[in-house]
């Protein structure tokens, strides 16, 4: 299986258990099933590979992004979660959560990159979450315990 095979099934699967865990979400994937098909909008210069709005109990936005292998240790694994979380700092009025998503064997470099750069702008209205998989991991503020499972 090529590396675009893998990002393509990380894609999928990841969409999903977001759809498991978030059932009203309205998702957009960057998976072209057909000629001018659909797909997430730039986002700070990165197009998303998933992006979701619900409308349910306030306004809330899913924003994930898929990275295998190597890809997640990359300055522009890097430059891509700024911007993606950014934007859903920037959205006053709702609720935004972050997920990447990765293969089980880098979920580790994962929780450790998101740990280091991304645990002070947990709040009430932004969640990070890392998805390994099979679940769905929530990284805590600083003073609440890392991770726990969503």
């Amino acid at each position: 299986m090529s590396e675009s095979l893998l990002h393509r099934r990380l894609v999928v699967d990841t969409s999903i258990a977001i759809n498991r865990l978030y059932p009203d979400m309205q998702l957009t994937i960057d998976i072209i099933e057909k000629p001018g098909g659909p797909v997430p909008s730039m986002i700070g210069g990165y197009r998303p590979d998933i992006i979701g709005r619900s409308n349910g109990q306030g306004i809330h936005q899913v924003i994930a992004e898929a990275k295998i292998d190597g890809d997640v240790k990359r300055l522009h694994t890097i430059c891509q979660i700024d911007a993606f979380i950014d934007y859903l700092e920037s959205m006053k009025s709702a609720n935004g959560t972050f997920i990447l998503a990765v293969n089980g064997y880098v979920c580790g470099t994962a929780r450790t990159i998101l740990n280091l750069n991304y645990r002070h702008r947990v709040s009430d209205n932004i969640h990070i979450k890392l998805f390994d998989g099979l679940d769905f991991w929530c990284l805590g503020r600083s003073g609440e315990t890392l991770w726990r499972l969503s």
